[in-house]
């Protein structure tokens, strides 16, 4: 009975800290939709960015937004503020606009923390493939994957949204 009482705790305890750091994540702005958002994202990583300090507003946000980020940098490019950072040690990105919403945030994740349906669904694309990089993608309303396999000298990325379906080979 002990055993039980114990084991109980135990995963409690667990079960609290994964709702507590699925509590962490900060709201994705819905300022924009899914496709605008798309747009300022694909024209800021085509335009010249600059390491930038970034106004008191918007660093108080980000401060709010990620409290536990180290090794913080910031580049503006297109309208678009960048933040590469790290949460533990775990890189991360996230990307703000001037009024400091945020727009997208990557994060990188371990093959334990991809949902089953992706994990599925990459598997069957490429079978002999092992899982190298995985990031996490909330933009807008949508979540993706973006999973780096390899198979011998042979690299593959895909795009996987959080349904399964592969959006793009990369």
């Amino acid at each position: 009975m002990k055993t039980f009482k114990i084991s109980s705790l135990i995963a409690c305890c667990i079960l609290c800290v994964h709702v507590a750091a699925a509590q962490s994540v900060p709201a994705i702005s819905t300022r924009y939709s899914d496709e605008t958002i798309a747009g300022m994202i694909r024209r800021h990583k085509n335009a010249r960015s600059r390491e930038v300090v970034p106004p008191s507003s918007l660093a108080a946000k980000f401060k709010a937004d990620f409290p536990k980020a180290h090794g913080v940098e910031w580049e503006l490019a297109d309208s678009v503020y960048q933040v590469e950072f790290k949460v533990r040690f775990r890189d991360c990105e996230a990307y703000y606009d001037f009024d400091g919403n945020l727009l997208m945030l990557v994060e990188e994740i371990t093959r334990t923390e991809l949902p089953a349906v992706v994990k599925n669904a990459a598997e069957a694309k490429y079978p002999k493939f092992g899982f190298e990089d995985i990031e996490r993608i909330r933009r807008g309303s949508e979540v993706f994957y973006k999973i780096e396999m390899e198979h011998r000298d042979t690299d593959v990325k895909l795009l996987i949204k959080s349904d399964g379906t592969v959006s793009e080979e990369l």
